[in-house]
C-alpha cells in the first residue's frame, strides 16, 4: 500500500483552506503536508497577505504560520521521482470517488478553498461538483486560478506586480513572484468577501 500523509486540520483561525497536489519527499521526511520550499513559500505568501491594505484580506489571513490553516492535497498519497518516477498524482488518483469523499469531509467547514496548481484545480472542481450534487449550502467557494508554490512553478512568473522583468539571480525574486501570486489571489477573492 502506498504511503500517505493526512491533511493539516489547522487552528480554526480562518475560514480559508489551502489545497496542493500531493505530499512529496520533504513531506514524507517531515511527516506533514507542505514542507520544504513550498511550505516556506506559503508562509511568505501569508506574510504578504497579512500586510495587505485591504482589511478584509488581512482578516482572512491572520497568521503567517501555514499550519494555523487547514491544508490538504488533491491526493494524500506520497509521490516523488525516486519513489515512483513522478512527483504528481494521476487524474484517476485524485478523481477517485473515495478520494473526493475524503476531500469533501476535510473541507466541510471551510468558506474558501484556495487551490495551487493544476491537480489541485481539477480536484477542487470535482469536489465542488460533489457539493452541488448534494445540494449542500453553504458550500465553500473554490479559487482555482493560482500557480503551485514550488520554485519550479513560481519561476515561470517573469514580471513583478508593476510589470518589471524579474532578473535571474535577483535575491528578492521569490518574494516578487509571491507578491504576484498574492495579487492574483486578492483579485480572485476580494469580491467574495
Amino acid at each position: 500500500m502506498a504511503a500517505k500523509i493526512s491533511y493539516n486540520k489547522g487552528k480554526n483561525i480562518s475560514p480559508v483552506a489551502f489545497m496542493f497536489a500531493c505530499p512529496g519527499q520533504k513531506e514524507q521526511v517531515a511527516g506533514k503536508v507542505v514542507a520544504g520550499a513550498t511550505g516556506k513559500n506559503l508562509n511568505m505568501l501569508l506574510s504578504i497577505l497579512m500586510g495587505s491594505e485591504n482589511e478584509k484580506i488581512r482578516a482572512l489571513f491572520p497568521s503567517e504560520d501555514r499550519y494555523d490553516y487547514l491544508i490538504t492535497n488533491s491526493s494524500d498519497t506520497i509521490h516523488y521521482p525516486a519513489l515512483d518516477k513522478t512527483s504528481l498524482p494521476s487524474k484517476s488518483e485524485y478523481s477517485d470517488d473515495a478520494n473526493l469523499n475524503r476531500l469533501y469531509k476535510e473541507l466541510d467547514h471551510t468558506k474558501y478553498v484556495i487551490a495551487f496548481g493544476a491537480q489541485a484545480k481539477e480536484a477542487s472542481k470535482l469536489v465542488e461538483y460533489k457539493y452541488k450534487l448534494r445540494e449542500v449550502t453553504p458550500r465553500p467557494t473554490f479559487i482555482t486560478s493560482l500557480p503551485h508554490l514550488s520554485l519550479l512553478s513560481l519561476n515561470q512568473i517573469s514580471e513583478d506586480v508593476n510589470g518589471e522583468h524579474i532578473e535571474r539571480g535577483d535575491p528578492e525574486a521569490t518574494h516578487k513572484r509571491l507578491t504576484v501570486v498574492a495579487k492574483m489571489l486578492t483579485d480572485n477573492i476580494k469580491d467574495l468577501i
